[in-house]
């Protein structure tokens, strides 16, 4: 028997429908759990064994690294005895737009030696073209440019989905312009570039079309205007089309995903044909009910109904709490009840909420591992390194050259980076060349000369290194050499931190690629694709509880879920009030409440401090989606005996204070902030306090410690990253109040 044959014989009957149905356009709706990544991974092994399609002719695009890289190990271990299977072309969208425009990215005037700017990097060349603007001021407007660009919108076209914003378009304009000067792409372009390529290169298109017979999209419902605008253009008359995907799991609005692409599939693709995969192989009955219940409020949907052949289990509990602290509290007390750490997970919808659980986690000694928090190649020294890297592969690249020109100091100035910039139009573009005439037209100081000529010459003896086969050595020798090795073990000495030891890690993870300037190309390349893959740990590989946002737990799955803070301007928040909004809150809801296997719990607190604050809450309206016969219930959403009491609570501000919380709560309440009557000044930081940091965004300051001088900040920001600075030199700014 063909081992394909096997395969198919494990599938259920919509499974194996949709592996066979390969003569018109497919949308296979995959509920949640319901065994995608078998389906598609079993239907590129039948087209290759039983199609005799060439493993070279089939493309399968994703979203993540991490889930390309992961199936096409799952399909050559389905084909082991056929070697070409390797030839498959499985991977992401952006990674796709990469491959394409290295080869072909001169048709439209791009050179192969672009570096592909992550969000960092696109917000400091927009900041380096409006220096009198704060980086936290450009953060919005660098958003919105994303945004437009998703959306495949010029600057002009932007105006129409814009009010009128003459500023917005100068600078989306002038970030172009530069973008474009200087050879380099963002993320964005790595779509938008591709499908202008498609465009105005019909032999290009032509050569795609001949190229693939096959093309299948994992994920579908992420799908944004410009990945759907692509895929259009990459089918040709005879290629077959697939696409996989789950509208009610469509989650990332806020990236620019378009719901209405899987829900138009079939007027996009005529002919299509829809195959839906309704069997949950994860969790119990009794929580795919709930998750039933919740998703069919949504409007906009294919319509599917989940089930499960595991009857039983325990009943999903949800919990009306007093705050936080007792939230954190009860699930310590579940936890303890069999030790299963590791198979449970503490979800919430926005970062700022782990710290609580954090701080009684560690007061009962519950082990924790939080997921989100600062990755490696996010790391100060590890970007600094890059930078280094960055410029070596492209001279052109303004972002790069400011970052490390100057770092460690070698009396390099921001005046003398402006003047060396100036001469960038007499090397067409080259910033080092730029450099080395600013020197020779002696318009740099003495120790700013010395400077620029010390860093000509390193990059120059590194990339020779690169060049004649010395990848290792020559990012070693770039980076000792530059003066960053000793700078942050000088740094580490001081702070105790492993800085340096993150250098030597990005070293390491070098020495994987080959030892010549394409490996030192497709490292960089590579991580900037995807950054989760490269230097970081896996949390499931950590002991103990998870702690992650509900958006972070896509693709996951745990033993016993706690799903927390359902409540009104929480989930959904109060951004989040037009239909579209609570459609996707709603969807967001589904996404976590199936990714529990066993166990499920709701918590719903009737007080919470956010952003510093402490605030009645209203039970979140996505409760009342939820069947009553569904779910048991403990506490209640009303205050009961707190319906009027004092509260004494430090303020943060190391003197004593009060806050009366005034009464109304229950079904329809308000919510009530807490009115501080604080005595003294106030200092430039309280606790609560939202700030924002050129290097991590938007954070909240959650607590001083010491006095005078001595006095530390700690910073909880949004992406989850904690930091401490001396108060009186803490580099951050205020946001709101005065």
């Amino acid at each position: 028997m063909a081992p394909i044959e096997t395969y198919l014989k494990q599938l259920n009957e919509p499974q194996r429908e949709a592996v066979l149905e390969n003569s018109r356009p497919l949308l296979m709706l995959a509920g949640a759990g319901s065994g995608k990544t078998r389906v598609i991974t079993t239907k590129i092994a039948y087209a290759i064994e039983a199609l005799k399609i060439p493993p070279y002719r089939i493309l399968a695009v994703t979203f993540t690294n991490k889930a390309a890289t992961e199936m096409k190990e799952r399909v050559e271990a389905l084909l082991p005895d056929n070697p070409d299977v390797k030839d498959c072309n499985i991977r992401t969208f952006h990674s796709f737009g990469a491959w394409l425009l290295r080869r072909f990215g001169s048709e439209i005037g791009l050179e192969n030696n672009f570096t592909i700017y992550d969000d960092a990097d696109s917000l400091s060349l927009l900041a380096s073209i409006y220096p009198s603007y704060k980086k936290r001021e450009l953060e919005p407007v660098m958003k919105r440019i994303s945004y437009a660009k998703d959306r495949m919108l010029s600057p002009g076209d932007a105006m129409k989905g814009f009010q009128a914003d003459l500023l917005f378009k100068q600078m989306y304009e002038r970030y172009e312009e530069k973008l474009r000067a200087v050879g380099n792409l963002d993320f964005a372009d790595l779509i938008g570039r591709s499908i202008e390529l498609l465009r105005d290169a019909p032999h290009v298109r032509q050569w795609v079309h001949s190229r693939f017979e096959m093309i299948m999209v994992d994920e579908y419902q992420d799908s944004n205007t410009a990945q759907f605008l692509l895929l259009k253009l990459l089918v040709g008359p005879e290629t077959f089309v697939g696409v996989v995907g789950d509208d009610d799991q469509s989650i990332y609005r806020f990236r620019g995903a378009e719901v209405k692409n899987i829900l138009t599939f079939a007027s996009s693709f005529p002919k299509a044909r829809t195959i839906k995969l309704e069997q949950n192989y994860r969790s119990t009955t009794q929580i795919l009910d709930v998750a039933n219940s919740i998703i069919s409020k949504n409007a906009d949907r294919h319509d599917k109904n989940l089930w499960s052949a595991r009857k039983g289990g325990r009943k999903p509990k949800l919990f009306y709490v007093h705050d936080e602290e007792d939230e954190a509290r009860r699930i310590v007390t579940l936890l303890r009840e069999d030790h299963n750490y590791n198979g449970s997970a503490v979800l919430y919808r926005t970062n700022a909420q782990s710290v609580p659980f954090e701080t009684t986690f560690k007061r009962y000694g519950i082990p924790y591992k939080v997921v989100g928090a600062l990755q490696f190649y996010e790391r100060e020294e590890v970007k600094d390194a890059l930078a280094l890297l960055y410029l070596l592969t492209n001279p052109k690249d303004e972002v790069s050259f400011r970052r490390i020109i100057n770092k460690p100091a070698r009396g390099i100035g921001p005046g003398s980076v402006d003047k060396i910039i100036g001469f960038a139009p007499q090397t067409d573009g080259d910033l080092l060349r730029a450099a080395a005439l600013a020197v020779k037209n002696r318009m740099l100081s003495p120790k700013a000369a010395q400077g620029a000529e010390l860093a000509i010459r390193l990059i120059d003896e590194g990339r020779k290194l690169i060049v004649d086969g010395n990848l290792v050595d020559g990012v070693t020798f770039l980076i000792r050499e530059s003066g960053l090795y000793e700078h942050y073990q000088e740094q580490d000495y001081l702070n105790t931190t492993a800085k340096a030891g993150n250098l030597e890690a990005l070293v390491n993870a070098l020495s994987a690629y080959e030892s010549s300037f394409d490996g030192l190309v497709a490292f960089l390349e590579q991580l900037t694709l995807d950054r989760t893959t490269l230097g970081t740990d896996d949390p499931r590989d950590k002991e103990g509880v998870t702690l992650i946002t509900m958006h972070n737990t896509k693709g996951l799955e745990f033993d016993r879920v706690f799903v927390t803070g359902l409540e009104e301007g929480l989930f959904p928040g109060r951004q989040n009030e037009g239909d579209e909004d609570i459609q996707e809150e709603r969807r967001i809801f589904y996404v976590a409440v199936t990714r529990a296997r066993n166990e499920l719990y709701l918590f719903s607190s009737r007080v919470r401090k956010i952003w510093g604050r402490t605030t009645f809450q209203h039970p979140s309206r996505f409760i009342a989606d939820i069947d009553p016969a569904l779910i048991r219930v403990e506490g209640s959403p009303s205050l009961g005996g707190y319906n009027s009491f004092t509260r004494r609570e430090s303020s943060g501000w190391g003197s004593s204070g009060s806050s009366m919380i005034r009464q109304g709560f229950g079904p329809g309440a308000k919510q009530f902030e807490v009115r501080h009557e604080q005595q003294g000044d106030a200092p430039l930081f309280p606790v609560g306090q939202k700030v924002y940091s050129d290097a991590y965004g938007e954070g909240e300051v959650v607590a001083l410690r010491g006095e005078g001088e001595r006095e530390v900040i700690d910073v909880v920001f949004a992406t989850g990253k904690k930091a401490s600075y001396l108060s009186r030199f803490a580099a951050l700014d205020r946001i709101g109040g005065e």
